[in-house]
């Protein structure tokens, strides 16, 4: 009972504060969400939109058991797990062990750049997993090293935030270079570029003709093309 009260009293800093929304992209997306944004991201992507996200302080810091105490008023929703960078979060794991053990279906959003431990691989139901194209001018050494674990998981998704159409030769380099030529189109996703919805409008229809060319997903950044760009959607 000591670790179980241990591990409700653990607490969790957050960029965003607890919010209900539908996931805005990816292959779940529509799906009423919970979104837990940790705090903290060294990738330092130039079009990233949770810039907030990056260092401290934290909008506020809750405990496990307030947070289980938020799923359970939205018992049917899914969580989603993002950033900032989850993995670069030292309170990550003892969140997807809790999550987990509650029973609630976890998707995790993440760079790639830190390769999640075999109990984190097992826990968590869906891997949004978005390497960096050149646009995001990204230093090297926050790509990926490997990629290989995505072999591993129970639903592995890539998804590439993308700007122009020519982006997508990039992206089939990309699945060379992470020796993913094989893993299926229908699991790479493609969503446009944009902070708000005039700055992604112009680019969905040609980059959904494209998507389809290549037997890739394309989808759209709902949240932004509903709300904007505001914060806790």
């Amino acid at each position: 009972m000591i670790r179980l009260k241990e591990k409700a009293d653990f607490k969790v800093s957050l960029a965003d504060s607890l919010f209900f929304s539908l996931q805005g992209e990816g292959a779940t997306i529509g799906r009423p969400s919970i979104f837990i944004r940790l705090m903290g991201c060294s990738v330092g992507c130039a079009w990233c939109d949770t810039k907030y996200s990056w260092s401290g302080p934290p909008v506020e810091e809750v405990t496990i058991a307030e947070i289980l105490d938020f799923c359970r008023e939205h018992e049917d929703a899914q969580v989603v797990v993002t950033g900032g960078e989850p993995l670069e979060s030292p309170q990550f794991p003892r969140l997807i062990e809790a999550l987990h053990d509650a029973g609630l279906r976890v998707e995790v959003e993440t760079a790639g750049h830190v390769p999640p431990s075999e109990d984190v691989l097992e826990r968590v139901d869906q891997w949004n997993v978005s390497p960096k194209l050149k646009s995001a001018q990204i230093a090297e050494e926050k790509q990926p090293e490997t990629l290989d674990w995505l072999r591993r998981v129970k639903e592995p998704y890539l998804k590439f935030v993308v700007h122009r159409a020519d982006e997508l030769d990039e992206i089939e380099a990309v699945l060379d270079k992470y020796g993913l030529d094989d893993f299926p189109r229908n699991r790479v996703i493609i969503s446009p570029g944009g902070k708000a919805r005039e700055q992604m409008e112009h680019r969905l229809l040609p980059l959904a003709e494209v998507s389809m060319e290549r037997g890739f997903r394309f989808t759209p950044r709902l949240h932004v093309m509903l709300w904007g760009d505001k914060r806790g959607v």
